[in-house]
């Protein structure tokens, strides 16, 4: 093949995130990656291969094929790297002129594993990760807030009432009623320092020179920074769990013909707000509640 045409390894692209799209920014040459969410769900990452190649309401991620078949962006994202073999990405015209129009902005290669002639191999890998807000929004406290509403009213009309009695104010800072005057800080309130995900992947490989199979189970906790009030009889924050399988079974038919049986699936258990802007991305390929 000519062109312009960059390999990397499944380790490389291995980091504290269940999120393939989002380890693919600095770790590939010529691509752009960048995540506008961290929200389990919405998290998948936009990424551009040299730019991008049209500027309307086209196509604008590169085209995506895992084993052969055309993939979605979210497909990509919930791959795990530990079933990944190889992994391409074909940047330049000469590259990608197999694929015509659709594979102006790149096109992703994804080989998933195969299994090997020999004993049988098991392989588990269990992750805990620990995720935060990267920064959270300084806000003023309700005492400042307050007096500057006052000073914005009055700097503009002085006969205009203020919206904030200063007695409310006074008493507020002098914390004598917490209940009547609050001085919350509800960025504490609301969000979490911290939260706990979990994921685990188990895999079994072998065969002979007849028949080799792979065999890969996943599961994938994610969740939200939102607090949990116990006095609510519902769950407030937001939690996905995905369970991925993936078959890759290798027939020796003659000495010519090769069968190749692959099975892959991934079903999705969103708990959390789903609005109508969010039901078109997060429609789930499998179960969902």
């Amino acid at each position: 093949m000519v062109g312009s045409v960059t390999s990397i390894s499944a380790k490389e692209i291995t980091g504290p995130t269940s999120n393939l799209t989002t380890m693919l920014a600095g770790r590939l040459a010529g691509v752009i990656a960048f995540q506008r969410s961290g929200e389990p769900g919405a998290d998948n990452a936009n990424f551009f291969v040299r730019g991008l190649g049209n500027f309307g309401t086209g196509k604008r991620d590169p085209l995506i094929y895992i084993d052969g078949i055309e993939s979605s962006n979210t497909d990509l994202a919930r791959l795990q790297a530990d079933n990944i073999e190889n992994f391409s990405l074909l940047k330049d015209a000469n590259a990608t002129a197999l694929y015509g129009a659709r594979g102006a902005n790149g096109v992703i290669l994804v080989t998933t594993k195969q299994g090997k002639a020999g004993v049988t191999r098991f392989n588990l890998r269990v992750d805990n990760r620990l995720s935060g807000n990267t920064r959270l929004y300084k806000l003023a406290d309700n005492i400042t807030y307050m007096r500057l509403a006052n000073e914005a009213v009055s700097t503009r009309s002085a006969n205009d009432p203020t919206p904030y009695d200063p007695g409310k104010i006074d008493r507020t800072a002098a914390g004598d009623d917490p209940i009547l005057y609050p001085n919350n800080d509800w960025m504490k309130l609301l969000v979490k320092d911290y939260t706990r995900n979990t994921a685990a992947n188990f895999d079994i490989s072998g065969g002979s020179e007849k028949a080799r199979y792979y065999v890969s189970m996943t599961f994938d906790d994610n969740n939200g920074l939102m607090r949990e009030q116990q006095l609510n009889n519902f769950k407030s924050n937001i939690n996905l769990r995905t369970y991925t399988i993936l078959s890759n079974i290798n027939l020796k038919l003659t000495n010519t013909t090769d069968a190749l049986i692959s099975v892959r699936g991934r079903f999705d258990d969103y708990t959390g707000p789903i609005g109508v802007a969010l039901q078109s991305s997060r429609r789930p390929r499998g179960l969902t509640r």
